[in-house]
């Protein structure tokens, strides 16, 4: 609870001059405090600026340095990661605006402190293509400051992890690559206190595997299911480029397993439809096997998931038909007849994916599918719907049910539109690590996030929101949000259980990998990452629905809205 700390006494500085006010904050408002001025400040550090204003914006940051630089401050940031890093934003920001005023020593002490503060690696380009620093690029001190940012990046980028694909890498590059997917997940995956595992053990288990491997296809097989482990949707390896096809081409149908039995629901192809691929075919082989005995065997142990349903979803639908051959799968119609079929993976021309947002009206509900929120068009799309149709309903159903992630910024910009009053989101932490020996990490708790509503438009109507264990990542931040402001009903499944914030990286061979490395949480500490969302009305999908093209859930939605 290090960002709970609390600070008796603040002091703030206004204006030109220095007023002492009596005020609590916390870690986390300390930090707002310092970006408000950042943002006061940083639109008149500009080279087409007069001097005047860009020293106005210096004044601005030069108090807030001081004000960072106070005793109370400084212990509270040394508990608070997200206060402490502020100082080395400030810094850069003032060392542009002492060197538009002609200041070069001052400039450079600023990016000196900035140094020694810590920052990204990833600052060096910032610094490098940031016109306001022109007239340092020549000093001596700035060019050691960008040697450093870079070497800096040479250890955290672990370039030299990056080689090349080829056919069979060297054992060398083998056990530095799971080495490496060991450390990163040992170092910044945050959600090791929902397993029953001994990582440090895992992967001495895992070097005779890696070094086994004849190829790099197989190399990467054993790394995704070394991976897997960790039983974690937002923690993957995936292969180079040269295997992609060989690992993930599949046919333009879903699959999901219902009632114990896998069928056909969705075809994206019309040329599959007219060869009789259609919604209801029950899949029952592939390449000549029980399709779950398949599936357990070829697919399981290389789906990384966070739930059970999760887990269904992945080696049911996702991953069950992914792999370069064509096999034989063996279907079987609603009146028992059976056919062996042998589907081509790629080569298709016709396919129609879902679309990122669409909506109907039916007798006077709005019905909003949005299946994923990393498309920035949506906002726009959105709000022209909401000021065309959907404000004219008398209730809405948002459909959330295939909605994988994206920008969770793109969802709560949906949920503004539905309250007149703040919201609140998920609370996160992440892990702080020390570098003292035989220190364990201790986390770093960033609050809880807070929204303000659209403040123009308020849809203050009936709403219903349908989920499923597709709904994933920022699409749960989005129910969320929208189940802890008690707005409406959710309707379907439990969704996919993973949130969090990836950390990636690169692997030899050309492939890369990401670990989940913040563990999010209701706003009131209530689990779902490992656990999933539940619906207030459950509806799972029944054969015969599938067959008879029935939407249970939605059908639910509707009777409820209608009422």
């Amino acid at each position: 609870m290090k960002n709970k700390l609390v600070l008796s006494t603040i002091f703030l500085f206004t204006c030109f001059n220095t007023v002492f006010a009596q005020k609590t904050y916390t870690g986390n408002e300390a930090a707002d405090w310092i970006q408000s001025q950042r943002y006061i400040a940083n639109p008149l550090i500009d080279s087409k600026s007069t001097p005047a204003e860009v020293e106005k914006a210096v004044k601005i940051l030069e108090r807030t340095i001081t004000f960072m630089d106070s005793l109370p401050i400084k212990q509270l940031a040394a508990g608070n990661a997200y206060l402490y890093y502020r100082r080395s934003d400030v810094s850069r920001d003032i060392a542009s605006g002492y060197t538009l005023l002609g200041k070069k020593d001052q400039a450079l002490n600023a990016l000196d402190m900035m140094l020694a503060n810590g920052t990204s690696s990833g600052t060096v380009d910032d610094l490098e293509n940031e016109p306001t620093l022109d007239g340092i690029r020549k000093e001596p001190r700035y060019q050691a400051i960008i040697k450093k940012l870079k070497e800096e990046g040479v250890l955290w980028k672990n370039t030299a992890f990056k080689t090349p694909y080829k056919p069979n890498l060297s054992d060398a590059e083998k056990v530095a690559g799971l080495s490496l997917l060991w450390s990163q997940a040992k170092f910044n995956f945050a959600n090791f206190a929902l397993l029953d595992i001994d990582w440090n053990q895992t992967y001495l288990d895992y070097i005779p595997k890696v070094q086994a491997t004849k190829s790099t296809a197989e190399y990467y097989k054993v790394l995704i299911n070394f991976y897997a482990q960790l039983k974690d949707g937002h923690t993957n390896v995936y292969v180079p480029d040269s295997l992609a096809g060989e690992f993930y081409s599949r046919p333009p149908f879903r699959t999901e397993l219902i009632e114990g039995r896998v069928f056909v629901v969705k075809v994206f192809s019309d040329s599959l439809l007219k060869s009789g691929i259609v919604p209801g075919l029950e899949v029952t082989k592939i390449d000549g096997q029980p399709v779950i005995d398949y599936a357990e065997k070829n697919v399981k142990p290389y789906a990384s998931s966070s739930t059970p349903q999760d887990m269904e979803i992945r080696e049911f639908s996702y991953q069950l038909l992914g792999g370069s051959k064509n096999k034989p799968i063996e279907f079987k119609d609603k009146k028992g007849k059976l056919t062996n079929r042998t589907i081509s993976r790629t080569g298709y021309h016709d396919v129609k994916g879902l679309k990122s947002i669409d909506y109907q009206s039916i007798g006077g509900v709005g019905y909003l599918t949005i299946n994923n929120f990393e498309d920035n068009k949506i906002t726009k799309q959105f709000d022209s719907l909401y000021n065309a149709e959907i404000s004219k309903t008398k209730g809405l159903i948002i459909d959330i049910r295939y909605n994988g992630g994206g920008d969770d910024g793109i969802a709560f910009h949906i949920i503004k539109y539905l309250t007149d009053k703040p919201f609140f989101t998920a609370q996160a932490r992440i892990l702080e690590h020390r570098s003292t020996p035989d220190a364990e990490p201790s986390w770093d708790y960033r609050g809880i996030g807070r929204q303000s509503p659209n403040g123009k438009e308020f849809y203050s109507k009936p709403v219903v929101v349908l989920v499923g264990p597709r709904t994933f990542s920022a699409a749960e931040d989005f129910t969320v949000a929208f189940d802890y402001m008690k707005r409406g009903k959710l309707i379907g499944m439990a969704t996919g259980g993973s949130t969090g914030q990836p950390v990636p990286f690169s692997l030899p061979g050309g492939g890369s990998a990401r670990v989940c490395g913040k563990h999010d949480a209701y706003p009131d500490g209530k689990e779902f990452v490992g656990v999933g969302i539940m619906p207030d009305i459950a509806v799972k999908p029944t054969i015969k629905d599938i067959q008879n093209g029935r939407d249970a859930a939605k059908e639910k939605a509707l009777e409820i809205l209608n009422k």
